[in-house]
């Protein structure tokens, strides 16, 4: 056989290789541009697995994955998240500017995923539980719900599979369902209890004690909470049942004392380079562990749960940040706040968790000594038991490998 020969069978069996390995009909390809970027951080993510990937400096980012059948993902970046539903082989181009986050995001080449941002901007569009639930008669809230429901089914034109639509459909008919039932549920109170009920919607709205347990000092705060009960009881005065007015003003004080005891926590944690507020956990066998059993070493915390889809999006970039670190001197302590431990225990096992893995049993000391209202919650305390950070970045962030590498 002639050299030439030879050369040209060879280029045609490189191309037929090359050409199966970039054929895979199970490869999602989804490409985007972020205007505006929060952080590096992209993630997409359902109940089972995350797919993580990092934006460059300008926005752009592309990631490929897996896929045995559709599913719906959850596409995060910053703070935000919006739902999308990708088949394999789907090839899709996403824009995004963070600052009308679900105003601006589009797709390309996913239909589905298209729709189910219109529908999250019609559900906007529709208070479910504003003046319509409150005031309006059964038959005139059913109505309502009915207008939303054709409104979104007109955003089916674009798509062709059966399955997800009537899964969409099925979707949307128990949601009505549901706030059917709960309307029903306030035809036993009278008219001015309704009112009342409407009314004080805008009181929750005007106070917003999320955003002034860091804007307030305690006293502030502390002010706050006597206008909140003050609004209140301006309201009640209209209802004529005494009984319903006694146990919302019981409320109200239950209430105001919460968020003070969650005021003092907020003030009292102890800031970077202060000791650190020890914490004992058991594992899976019962044996317990503290923070201070591992001084000398960098000790980075998760506080997680196995029904927190965040929580769970970190899993992979957790494990890779421990494999990464392993002979480093760091330890790797997550703690749950599952009150089933059944479900932790079996998703430690199922996931391969490594590091330290702890059950606090709910929403204890860890959440109330650092001021945990939310989770993933991460914490990174020094080899002398001090603070580094009571708010350390995530698992899937580059910023924590800065702080890790610095403090090594």
């Amino acid at each position: 056989m002639k050299p030439k020969q030879i050369l040209t069978i060879v280029l045609i069996v490189a191309a037929g290789i090359y050409f199966v390995m970039n054929t895979n009909p199970n490869q999602v390809t989804i490409t985007g541009k972020i205007n505006n970027p929060i952080g590096e951080s992209i993630t997409f993510s359902n109940q089972d697995t995350a797919y993580s990937t990092i934006a460059t400096t300008n926005g752009t980012f592309t990631i490929s994955f897996d896929l045995d059948s559709a599913t719906y993902l959850r596409f995060e970046h910053g703070p935000e998240g919006t739902p999308m539903y990708v088949y394999p082989g789907d090839k899709i181009k996403l824009t995004i500017d963070t600052e009308l986050f679900d105003e601006t995001i589009k797709y390309k080449g996913s239909s589905s995923s298209s729709y189910l941002a219109k529908k999250y901007l019609l559900e906007e569009e529709n208070d479910f539980f504003g003046k319509v639930y409150y005031m309006s008669s059964a038959e005139e809230y059913k109505s309502y719900l009915d207008s939303y429901k054709n409104s979104v089914s007109n955003e089916f034109s674009n798509i062709t599979d059966s399955t997800f639509i009537n899964n969409e459909i099925n979707g949307i008919d128990k949601d009505i369902e549901y706030f059917i039932g709960r309307q029903e549920k306030l035809a036993e109170y009278s008219n001015d209890i309704k009112a009342h009920l409407w009314e004080t919607r805008a009181i929750n709205r005007d106070f917003n004690f999320y955003a002034a347990l860091d804007s307030l000092n305690l006293s502030d705060f502390q002010s706050m909470t006597e206008q909140y009960a003050e609004a209140y009881k301006s309201s009640l005065n209209k209802v004529n049942d005494i009984e319903y007015r006694i146990t919302v003003n019981k409320q109200v004080a239950e209430s105001n004392i919460k968020w003070l005891e969650r005021k003092f926590s907020v003030d009292n944690i102890p800031q970077e380079g202060e000791a650190a507020i020890d914490f004992t956990y058991p594992d899976k066998d019962g044996n317990e562990f503290s923070l201070t059993s591992f001084k000398e070493n960098l000790v980075y915390v998760d506080v997680w749960a196995t029904w927190c889809g965040p929580c769970k999006a970190e899993i992979p970039s957790l494990q890779k940040l421990e494999a990464d670190y392993h002979e480093k001197n760091i330890t790797f302590i997550s703690v749950s706040v599952d009150t089933n431990k059944e479900a932790w225990e079996n998703m430690v096992a199922d996931k391969e968790l490594g590091g330290i893995q702890l059950w606090a049993d709910g929403w204890g000391k860890i959440t109330k000594d650092y001021a945990i209202f939310g989770i993933p919650r991460f914490l990174l305390f020094d080899t002398e038991g001090n603070v580094i950070s009571t708010n350390a970045p995530r698992p899937s962030s580059s910023e924590i490998r800065e702080i890790l590498e610095a403090n090594l």
